[in-house]
């Protein structure tokens, strides 16, 4: 769902703290995925991530009379969500078997063979796809991207304008975008 405008956002929370449902479902699909990542960063076990994003959205229920239409509400959100897992956490410390499912989480999420063999496919599928963009494309592409130069770095070197050098950017970005996520698609 596409971002909600600041004056719609606050006319939405003024109808939310009066009970108003279809406020809070208008809400809730705005951020429930940026909650949902925000959560998944914190806590890296996808049962209690879901249960983590339920009960931030009920509390927002719950405390809407004391919510302040004035006030950023992702930034509401996001607080919430913290102090969702920061309790997580301090429950699991108390809890032998959350803290070794925990543990057994972690060291499944990160396994740095699989890291360095998923690094180094990418990097090959993203050469792979910059080999097949036209030859000076390709060249401009690989001085800004990867030699890390400007625009106007990149114009002098070429013998181009800056306005070339974006617009060789903008087509080099969008055909590598949809050749990766082709590739992706294939695993």
């Amino acid at each position: 769902m596409p971002k909600i405008l600041p004056e719609v956002e606050k006319e939405l929370l003024v109808k939310l703290k009066s009970g108003d449902q279809k406020a809070f479902n208008v809400l809730y699909q705005a951020y429930e995925r940026k909650i949902y990542y925000n959560l998944r960063k914190l806590v890296h076990i996808p049962e209690v991530v879901g249960e983590l994003h339920q009960d931030v959205f009920l509390k927002v229920w719950n405390k809407r009379e004391e919510l302040n239409p004035d006030m950023p509400f992702e930034g509401f959100l996001v607080c919430i969500a913290r102090n969702c897992a920061i309790d997580f956490y301090r429950k699991a410390a108390r809890d032998k078997k959350l803290t070794d499912q925990l543990a057994l989480q972690m060291t499944e999420v990160h396994d740095p063979i699989a890291d360095s063999i998923a690094l180094k496919e990418t990097n090959q599928a993203l050469e792979d796809a910059i080999n097949k963009l036209p030859p000076q494309r390709g060249l401009v592409f690989r001085r800004v991207k990867m030699e890390d130069q400007s625009y106007e770095n990149a114009a002098g070197y070429f013998g181009v304008s800056k306005g070339t050098i974006k617009d060789h950017m903008a087509k080099a970005l969008l055909f590598l975008r949809r050749e990766i996520t082709n590739i992706k698609l294939l695993f």
